[in-house]
C-alpha cells in the first residue's frame, strides 16, 4: 500500500499522542509539536466542513481523533449564502446567474462564484454538491427547446 505524506503525519500523530498521552499543543516550544497542532486542527475543520475524505475520515476515527459519528454540517457561511441566492435567483428569474450577459453587478457576481465553484477541482463539499443539485433541478424544469436554445 502506498504511504503518503498524510498517512505519515497521522503515524507521527499517533506515536506523540503515545508518548505524551495528549494532542499536540499549538504553543509548543518544538517545531514539531507545533506543525502537528496544525495539521490535526485543519482534519478536524476539514471532518466539520465535509471536506474530509470517508476513507482519512475512517482513519482518524480508528486513530481516536474523531468521533464516529459525523456532525451534522450547520448551513452557515458566505457559501451557503450564495448557493441560497443561486436559488432564489433561479426561483425569481426562472434562469441561472449569467456571466456573459447580467442585468446587474450583483448577477454577475453570483454567476462568476458559480463558475468558479463548478469548475473548482476541490473536495466536494456541501455547499458544493447543493450547487450541483440546484443546476441538476434547473435542467430537469427546463422544456426541452428552451434548453437547446440558452
Amino acid at each position: 500500500m502506498l504511504t503518503t505524506s498524510w498517512d505519515l503525519r497521522l503515524r507521527a500523530l499517533i506515536t506523540f499522542r503515545d508518548s505524551e498521552g495528549r494532542d499536540p499543543y499549538f504553543r509548543a516550544s518544538t517545531p514539531g509539536e507545533h506543525r502537528l497542532a496544525m495539521w490535526l486542527d485543519e482534519q478536524r475543520k476539514a471532518a466539520r466542513t465535509g471536506r474530509l475524505t470517508p476513507e482519512h475520515r475512517a482513519k482518524l476515527c480508528a486513530a481516536g481523533v474523531l468521533s464516529e459519528e459525523p456532525v451534522e454540517h450547520q448551513r452557515t457561511g458566505a457559501a451557503w449564502l450564495k448557493v441560497d441566492s443561486i436559488s432564489e435567483f433561479l426561483q425569481e428569474e426562472g434562469r441561472l446567474p449569467s456571466l456573459t450577459s447580467p442585468a446587474c453587478a450583483g448577477e454577475k457576481r453570483l454567476a462568476a462564484w458559480m463558475n468558479a465553484q463548478l469548475s473548482s477541482r476541490a473536495v466536494e463539499n456541501g455547499p458544493a454538491r447543493a450547487l450541483r443539485e440546484i443546476l441538476a433541478g434547473s435542467q430537469d424544469s427546463r422544456d426541452a427547446p428552451l434548453a437547446r436554445a440558452g
